[in-house]
């Protein structure tokens, strides 16, 4: 290869390294760094927060904190319906901040779940505690048969910056999905809510930006890897503050309460995972492994013709050179033996979906494989390293502002539409399970060295097509080929597509200062390396007989 070429691939590569996150207009409410020994809260009850922990039929869990001062907490709400108002003591919490945040302070949390609610039914509430309350503000139960079902999902919403903890870019990005949306169901953070999960400041500003929309419509929230990250350095502990403020059904397996659940929503089965073993449990795949075994029970026992599972971390990435493998080894395989009809993820802060995916084959049907829909930033952070994958049906990379989605799922038709912050429509994707020819089109790439005619694949022969990462390395020959059976690739492509070494004689490649050593053994007559013995070397390599692509990752 010319060395022009060479250099182009390296600059792109280093330059790919960095995270960015732009620098907004800020509004001060959404960027304050002041905080005191009450967290910032009052007499007054704020961040007020709707989800569920029972029934959405006939019940409301309603959450929200005040200074530590109130001992006392309260629901009044009224039927409007009816006319019929009630009050309900709520429980108390005591919150203090860990060891592992800068600030030093303590809260009351309340929380309560209203139940014997009436199907169906809009009501208004206000929380407090008989002299301080909140604003009013309403919810509604879902219907007895409710065959219609809206949610809003959001990427990631982090501010992007720790010591800067803005979140005016998800203010908007939120308010504007709700104020279009009104008549939307409930809401999905699909994790990375905030930058700094130990760190108050990032969750004051996270509840003000979201104030009007979290207390209107319930948030069914996942947790993130920035939901363990400690306020000084990137070292990680549980999730306190996320699961102490979003309380949710408690049906997760042992040592996953309240990150890890399930519910119904009309005809809507949904799962939400914890995908942060590398934060949480490192090296430990008991830690995923525990999820698959309750997830294939959860999954079993589901009824509903719809079924949507939400986890962080993306089996199926954008990023250059950042891949879950054992995510993706564990937790697939469960999801696409069940059928899922679509895994939302976030983490990557692109949006995109692939092909329907099953045991590593792609599909046009979409009753063979499970969709993976990963779902763009909400918030400030973005990366400049993005790009479609080879399982890619749509790609979309939102640098100029943040996005989110709308699903719909009416009967047997499920819609998801994608939004630019200011409202433009990004991309629409249907399933229609009863008449199929009017799902969205699914066109598969078409398989390396079929067509001989073609300029580019007569250029690189017969043999097959090296995918590092999911992209297509697009020059050159002898990438990898297929003798007896046997893979093998060409291992100075991989070391160009990491920014990384082979040195030929010596038969070692070298990525990021780590060195793995090969012998002759492992080589073919043109120098390629044995795809068994990059799997050794801990690897992630698979032939897809289906593209004819060998494709690598770690």
């Amino acid at each position: 290869m010319k060395k022009k070429y060479l250099s182009m691939i390296i600059a792109a590569l280093i330059a790919a390294t960095s995270t960015i996150a732009p620098i907004y207009s800020v509004h001060a409410a959404y960027d304050s760094t002041t905080i005191n020994t009450n967290l910032n809260s009052t007499v007054k009850p704020d961040h007020v927060t709707l989800t569920w922990t029972k029934d959405p039929k006939t019940t409301q869990t309603i959450t929200w904190r005040t200074s530590t001062n109130v001992t006392k907490g309260l629901v009044q709400y009224k039927n409007l319906a009816t006319g019929e108002t009630k009050t309900l003591n709520a429980t108390k919490q005591d919150f203090s901040t860990s060891s592992t945040d800068i600030n030093t302070g303590c809260m009351n949390l309340f929380s309560a779940t209203l139940e014997n609610l009436t199907p169906g039914t809009k009501y208004s509430y206000m929380v407090g505690d008989g002299q301080n309350w909140s604003t009013k503000n309403t919810f509604k139960t879902e219907a007895s048969k409710e065959d219609d079902v809206k949610f809003i999902v959001f990427g990631d919403s982090q501010s992007g910056n720790a010591a800067v903890p803005n979140y005016a870019p998800w203010n908007k990005t939120v308010q504007n999905a709700y104020s279009k949306n009104k008549d939307a169901d409930f809401m999905i953070n699909v994790g990375d809510l905030v930058e700094k999960g130990q760190d108050y400041r990032h969750w004051n500003n996270w509840f003000d930006a979201a104030k009007g929309v979290i207390d209107n419509l319930p948030e069914m929230p996942v947790q993130g890897n920035h939901e363990t990250y400690n306020a000084v350095g990137w070292n990680s502990t549980k999730p306190k503050y996320f699961t102490s403020q979003f309380k949710v059904p408690m049906n997760g397996p042992n040592g996953f309460k309240g990150q890890v659940y399930s519910y119904d929503y009309g005809n809507v089965h949904f799962v939400m995972l914890d995908s942060q073993e590398d934060e949480e449990s490192p090296n430990n795949d008991e830690f995923l492994k525990k999820q698959a075994a309750w997830l294939d029970s959860d999954l079993t026992s589901n009824k509903k013709p719809w079924t949507i599972v939400s986890f962080h971390k993306t089996p199926y990435y954008n990023k250059a050179s950042r891949a879950n493998i054992t995510l993706k080894n564990i937790i697939s395989p469960v999801l696409e033996r069940h059928h899922v009809d679509v895994v939302i993820n976030g983490h990557d802060h692109a949006m995109s979906r692939t092909f329907p995916i099953n045991n590593g084959k792609y599909y046009t049907n979409y009753s063979k494989g499970t969709v993976y829909y990963v779902t763009g930033r909400s918030g400030a952070k973005y990366y400049p390293d993005l790009s479609s994958k080879v399982w890619d049906a749509f790609f979309f990379d939102p640098q100029d502002m943040p996005c989110y989605e709308v699903a719909d799922v009416k009967g047997n038709v499920l819609a998801i539409n994608t939004y630019k912050q200011d409202g433009t429509l990004v991309d629409s994707f249907i399933i229609d399970k009863d008449h199929p020819q009017n799902s969205t089109k699914v066109v598969l790439p078409t398989a390396y060295n079929v067509d001989m005619n073609n300029k580019e694949l007569a250029a690189i022969g017969a043999d097959p097509r090296l995918v590092i990462y999911g992209t297509p390395i697009a020059f050159g020959s002898n990438q990898a080929e297929i003798i007896k059976g046997k893979a093998y690739v060409n291992p100075n492509y991989i070391a160009m597509y990491l920014g990384g070494k082979y040195d030929s004689s010596r038969m070692t490649l070298t990525i990021d200062k780590q060195t793995y050593s090969f012998n002759a053994k492992d080589l073919s007559s043109n120098k390629n390396v044995a795809l068994n013995a990059l799997s050794k070397a801990g690897f992630n390599c698979s032939y897809n007989t289906q593209f004819n692509m060998i494709m690598i990752d770690k």
